[in-house]
């Protein structure tokens, strides 16, 4: 029997990988934020805190990291609300519908955000501050929705109807909630991180005359206008005023972590069904408003747009439509296609590094997945600004003139999102390696095989159902990620940064017909894999 440990070779190639995803996290994870951080720590030459000195100086600092503050309290307020409620009547109740209702309740992630800001401005204002804890907390509801589902269906139905027996109903309720309290919570604090980062959806509502602001707008604005500063001070201003909200950011994903880990993630005997009674059809009433808000109005009218609402000249037809998607495509295909290669490219390369990354931290090294989360910790914006930092400074410039223009390149963008959403795929890959017994990797060293083929061949398999169900987030996230893409020049040849600037400058018409292909192509991922499997679409874990 070959050694266990194969040959140089084999033990090379087994390695490379994690060699590659530890390289791909010190490029365009550390050296970012690294590069973003040290210049403000240095004065005249020398080590000085005094930067961090003027912090939430400002009242208008001050007053806008209260708006952050409530902002994400009530947007995760909203998500549990409405993500909670959802999971709770389709998989615990005798909801009219349910089985079809429950998938469905991820629906709102596949469309941006801007866009459900822009479907109800065009018929209503939406400038006032509850209108925008309302937008994003159904935009990230569907995060409650999954983990509370997923929470819902771990809990093991012969232990509530024991407990039904002995402490009667409001008992038994209570267990359950308990039981599923670790995946809501955590649900509710990921609505609430995402929420307080938001650029796009309050710089939108500014467009429509806010007359309050985030802190996120904020540090936007500072590095908007950092090229009007000749100081240090000026330029450095953008990173140092951030500090709070990562700090908010940072304790978010900490209480995330830890009330996760408290979830399990075994199967169970599926919970007794709960009748509604006469309340059955009424119940209906907020899985339709959640999933109307948060797909159904955003669809709706950009269709209506396409189809020449917004114009005065002619009436709404088909034909206009049917010449908006031509014009779309005219205009615009090539940024179609742009975007749709960049989240697939972005896809790909994230499943390369989680992969390995997932195994280190649930094999070996359990603190990797409290470093793997510190690029959702850093909002968006900042963390491109690292990019910006690390990629255009004066100690790069030489080596472009010599070789390869990286940032001015697409591949930068590439990677950007990639660092953004590395933290879903280490953390959700690393759950399901953990999931695998060891005994089964153990028992797989006396496999007549090389390290090399053991990984491919034994390793790998089980991870194949969680990897197309990454696989499916990671592209529908990378398609509608904006905050990134506004700060980088190749950013713009993106679908959304083209939707984001039609407030600003028109063009409704072809406007409304993208978004419709964007959100087309955002849902053919899980429409084929059912197609493929033959099974009907259950709701992502």
């Amino acid at each position: 029997m070959p050694s266990p440990h194969g040959s140089p070779t084999e033990r090379l190639l087994a390695r490379l990988p994690l060699a590659l995803a530890l390289l791909f996290a010190a490029l365009f994870v550390a050296a970012p934020l690294l590069a973003m951080v040290l210049p403000t720590l240095s004065v005249d030459g020398s080590f000085s805190l005094a930067r961090y000195a003027t912090i939430l100086a400002s009242e208008q600092d001050r007053a806008e990291l209260l708006n952050s503050v409530e902002l994400g309290l009530g947007a995760a307020a909203v998500a549990v609300l409405l993500g909670g409620g959802h999971a709770w009547l389709t998989h615990r109740t005798d909801l009219p519908g349910g089985r079809w209702l429950a998938p469905l309740g991820v629906a709102p992630l596949a469309v941006p955000p801007i866009l459900v800001a822009m479907g109800f401005a065009d018929f209503t204002t939406v400038s006032g501050f509850w209108a925008c804890v309302v937008l994003l907390g159904c935009c990230y509801a569907p995060f409650v929705a999954v983990l509370a589902g997923r929470g819902l269906r771990s809990i093991d139905g012969r232990t509530y109807e024991a407990a039904l027996l002995c402490r009667g109903r409001a008992g038994a309720e209570r267990m359950l909630l308990r039981g599923a309290l670790p995946e809501l919570l955590a649900g509710a604090f990921l609505a609430f991180l995402f929420a307080i980062s938001e650029h796009g959806v309050p710089e939108f509502l500014t467009v429509k005359g806010k007359t309050w602001h985030t802190y996120a707008e904020g540090v936007f604005r500072r590095w908007t206008r950092r090229a009007t500063g000749v100081t240090e001070d000026q330029l450095a201003s953008p990173v140092v005023a951030a500090l709070p909200l990562l700090l908010l950011a940072a304790i978010a994903l900490a209480i995330v972590l830890r009330v996760r880990a408290r979830a399990s993630d075994g199967t169970a005997t599926p919970l007794p069904v709960r009748p509604l009674g006469h309340w059955r059809w009424p119940a209906l009433l907020l899985p339709a408003t959640y999933l109307t808000v948060g797909a159904v109005v955003p669809v709706v009218i950009m269709g209506l747009w396409a189809a020449g609402s917004t114009q005065r000249n002619e009436p709404i037809s088909f034909a206009i439509m049917r010449r908006s998607f031509q014009h779309a495509l005219e205009q615009a295909g090539g940024d179609l296609w742009f975007t749709i290669l960049n989240a697939l490219l972005t896809t790909v390369l994230l499943l390369a590094v989680a992969v390995p990354l997932a195994r280190l931290a649930a094999r070996r090294f359990g603190w990797v997945d409290h470093l793997a989360v510190i690029p959702l910790a850093t909002p968006a914006v900042l963390l491109t600004i690292g990019f910006v930092h690390a990629f255009n400074g004066p100690h790069v410039a030489a080596l472009y003139d010599a070789t390869f223009d990286f940032y001015d390149s697409h591949a930068i963008l590439v990677t950007a999102y990639a660092a953004r959403l590395l933290p879903f795929g280490v953390l959700l890959l690393s759950s399901a390696v953990r999931r695998i017994p060891k005994s089964q990797e153990e028992a797989a060293l006396f496999a007549d095989r090389g390290p090399l083929a053991r990984g491919l061949r034994i390793h790998l398999p089980p991870l194949l159902p969680a990897l197309a169900s990454l696989a499916c987030l990671l592209f529908v996230l990378a398609l509608r990620e904006l905050d990134t893409a506004v700060v980088l020049p190749s950013g713009n040849d993106t679908i959304v940064r083209r939707l984001s600037n039609v407030v600003h400058f028109g063009g409704e018409d072809v406007g409304g017909a993208l978004a419709l292909l964007l959100l087309l192509v955002a849902v053919l991922p899980p429409v084929l894999g059912t197609l493929l499997r033959g099974r009907r679409l259950d709701s992502l874990s």
